[in-house]
């Protein structure tokens, strides 16, 4: 062996990241192969091992194409490479997989391929027609997986024994499906199978059953299709009586449906489609993305008048061949009445619906309900309202810095569970700063989607080999989230949950501090127990100050009062001295109950604001689904930008007590009331936009400037609000902050168990550990904690 860099070397290399299951052992196999280099490639546990074996700058040339290659669905995190001893190695070959202790970066489930779409099309191809074609760079993944590492015998596939032809292709180096474990063909299977809810032949197969489908469905039939993470209700959005029969069978009264298209074309005929969105519509992901609709040619019901269509494309082989045939089409979660999705298919054949024509489906197994993620890009950067399918579960990765605790008692290794909130559920399981959120669940107040919370903790705690060491929760004590977390038996860290919503922020990007956050939403239990939703929060590490909030008013509580926005608006102005504009035929009793502190709750809830300002201005008076007066609002204001209509100006009143800022809604509310009769509602909508937003800008400047800081962070259900966000950034901006928004999981409380993982992350790292094992750690409006070093302080 030579000396310098034509010496003979063997390398050992450990390569973190999205390595499994996406083609990577494949891909270094033939790389390899290439440069002439001897070794081997196999997954161990959480990550990929490598042995090279050559020259040494032909390793390092070898290591710098892996990680440069732009091809298949990997992502490199982190290499590490050391040399070893020399061995005796005579070509290079992909060793059987190997079990490890150690945590894997799972890929989530991958759209169709451009290749795999062109066999599918090409008639001279044996998976011509194929529902079912995938390759080492597409298909499903984390919806299949059983267990780690990511082998054939290991996902759902095993059930289908590859054909001879299939063997050959996935043992043949050079190609596509070398190690492919999701192979399949027209011979091995999985089939379509098309089960008749009606009068004639109950089961057809294979292209028969795909052609059945088709049919009932351009006669305006309603079918579940089997998908990736569950099944869809698919029918025509052209044909209002069948969108209203959909409408029954789901139980779901008035929020849009998702509208699944060809391709961008023909989501450009109908959607305004600029080139953030058009990139998000085709990331590998395949979100259904919120578009301002510019022609609606489809049925009414569909959208029922929203100025938004969730657009999204095929990413299922299967997808693909049914709105190539037929066009757009409605492709809803199979959900019935706030339910789980259905992913079995014995739940799905015995749903008993008049409604219900068909289900087309196979015999592939789902291992875990995932429905489609929901996205919309604002200020040019994406945003996500649902986080599920295609980003599940890629971790966010936390600062793990100096003194984290990596080893509990006896050295076992610990993690962090953080429940989340009970409204948009999802989990996150946290080790070594790799934090993973969960799919979404929908509301915990549900039985059979608590059981599914349940089932899927038990599932991905067993599938990344975490053992919990903290239990992280909403400081709610009749969340369902937190009780769950309670029963664990683990010491519980509660943190408040508006300070979760600013720390998920904080974890995306990570901020240091100070930073100001703004959380705006429905509901949130405060440290004082009252209902906060319209907070500024200055937070650094473990600890926050509550230096700023709407001022609190009274409202009536219970789940009547999220539903019923009259009432709330009857409160609003009862509040503001305005009696004589109410508009609501039971005033004396509100106003009774009121008086007599029957049911009274206080609140600071932007949230409760929007309901009131649309039903002072007639915009709607009932949420029949959540948020529904917020997005009327929304869209009157944005209609009234659009025909650039002069918005009506409005104020709200800025106080301080105590060092604590306020913003009074009375003066909006007012304006509101006297100008209703008298200006066009679009211009009022803009204008309470508008103030808010000013009103934000303004406590900010105050803020930044007491607690030397230009970092706000914005979270908070309110700010899925496209027009209230876009002017409030450019408001903040102006005043020279930096303005950070949630991206990797959605503002609302989708992303609360992010927010309660970083604060778990930060308080192991503080080095405390006077946590009781029953006991909890709330930070307090003063500023200090339980635990509080000092922290934040004012100029």
């Amino acid at each position: 062996m030579e000396d310098g860099k034509n010496k003979i070397m063997t390398e050992q290399i450990r390569v973190y990241g999205i390595v499994q299951g996406v083609g990577f052992r494949p891909l270094v196999y033939r790389t390899a192969k290439e440069y002439g280099i001897k070794g081997l490639v196999r997954n161990v546990g959480g990550y990929v091992e490598i042995v090279a074996q050559s020259e040494s700058d032909l390793i390092g040339r070898f290591l710098a194409d892996l990680k440069d290659n732009k091809k298949g669905g990997h992502e490199i995190m982190k290499m590490e490479a050391e040399e070893i001893p020399f061995m005796d190695l005579e070509d290079f070959a992909i060793l059987k997989s190997e079990s490890m202790g150690e945590i894997s970066v799972i890929p989530p489930d991958l759209p169709v391929c451009p290749e795999c779409l062109r066999e599918l099309s090409e008639e001279s191809d044996r998976r011509y027609g194929n529902p079912f074609i995938s390759c080492v760079s597409c298909g499903p993944r984390y919806t299949i997986m059983e267990e780690l590492p990511y082998d054939r015998k290991r996902t759902t596939m095993e059930d289908f024994p590859l054909c001879s032809e299939c063997q050959k292709e996935y043992t043949w180096a050079a190609g596509r499906r070398f190690h492919a474990q999701t192979v399949s063909c027209n011979d091995c299977g999985p089939y379509l199978i098309y089960h008749h809810k009606g009068n004639g032949p109950m089961e057809r197969k294979e292209k028969e059953a795909f052609e059945k489908a088709l049919t009932v469905l351009s006669k305006g039939g309603i079918v579940a299709v089997k998908g990736i993470g569950g099944f869809h209700l698919v029918c025509s959005p052209f044909r209002e009586d069948t969108v209203k029969r959909l409408r029954k069978l789901k139980g779901r009264e008035e929020k849009p449906f998702a509208v699944m298209f060809p391709g961008i074309q023909e989501i450009s005929r109908c959607c305004l489609v600029s080139a953030e969105e058009k990139a998000l519509l085709e990331s590998k992901a395949r979100p259904i993305v919120l578009l301002s609709i510019k022609q609606d040619t489809m049925a009414p019901s569909v959208s029922n008048e929203s100025i938004y269509c969730g657009a999204f494309l095929p990413y299922t082989p299967l997808q693909h061949m049914l709105t190539k045939r037929l066009g757009p089409l409605i492709m809803t979660s199979a959900n019935i009445a706030g339910q789980p999705i259905i992913r079995e298919d014995e739940s799905m054949l015995a749903l008993s619906s008049p409604y219900l024509d068909g289900v087309l489906y196979n015999q592939r197994r789902i291992v875990r309900s995932v429905d489609d993620s929901v996205a919309r890009i604002i200020e040019g950067m994406p945003q996500l309202i649902r986080r599920s399918r295609g980003y599940v579960p890629y971790p966010v990765f936390l600062s793990r810095g100096e003194g984290s605790r990596e080893e509990g008692e006896g050295g076992t290794k610990t993690g962090i569970f953080a429940a989340g909130g009970d409204l948009k559920a999802a989990f996150c399981l946290c080790q070594k700063g790799n934090a993973v959120v969960s799919q979404h669940f929908g509301d915990l107040e549900e039985e059979a989607v608590r059981k599914e919370f349940q089932r899927s903790y038990e599932d991905l705690t067993r599938l990344l080999r975490i053992t919990p060491g903290l239990a992280v929760c909403d400081l709610h004590p009749n969340y369902h989230s937190a009780r769950f977390a309670e029963a664990l038996g683990l010491p519980v860290l509660k943190v408040q949950h508006h300070h979760a919503h600013v720390a998920s922020v904080m974890a995306e990007h990570d901020l240091k501090g100070p930073v100001i956050g703004v959380a705006f939403d429905g509901t949130g239990c405060g440290t004082d127990r009252s209902i906060w939703g319209g907070e500024f929060l200055v937070c650094e590490g473990i600890d926050f100050i509550r230096a700023g909030h709407v001022s609190m008013f009274p409202i009536l509580g219970g789940d009547s009062s999220m539903r019923d926005a009259r009432k709330t608006a009857s409160c609003c102005l009862l509040h503001a001295g305005l009696t004589a504009y109410i508009e609501d035929e039971r005033l004396e009793v509100i106003k009774a109950a009121l008086e007599h502190n029957i049911n009274r709750v206080l609140t600071s809830s932007v949230g409760r604001l929007f309901d009131g300002a649309a039903s002072v201005l007639n915009i709607g008076h009932e949420n029949r689904y959540e948020g529904e007066c917020a997005v009327l609002l929304e869209r009157e204001a944005v209609l009234g930008e659009r025909n650039r209509v002069k918005p009506v100006s409005l104020s709200f009143g800025i106080k301080e007590q105590d060092d604590v800022l306020t913003l009074d809604p009375r003066p909006v509310f007012e304006t509101l009331c006297t100008m209703r009769n008298r200006a066009e509602t679009g211009a009022l909508a803009l204008g309470f936009h508008l103030a808010l937003a000013q009103a934000v800008a303004s406590v900010c400047k105050r803020l930044g400037s007491r607690y030397l800081s230009n970092t706000v962070a914005l979270s908070g259900g309110v700010f899925q609000n496209a027009l209230l966000t876009r002017h409030t950034i450019g408001l903040l901006k102006k005043n020279g902050f930096f303005v950070y928004l949630n991206s990797a999981v959605p503002p609302n409380d989708g992303g609360l168990s992010l927010g309660q993982a970083y604060l778990g992350n930060e308080y192991l790292k503080s080095g405390i550990r006077d946590l009781e094992r029953t006991g909890c750690h709330v930070c307090c409006s003063s500023g200090k904690s339980d635990s509080n070093k000092g922290g934040l302080r004012k100029d």
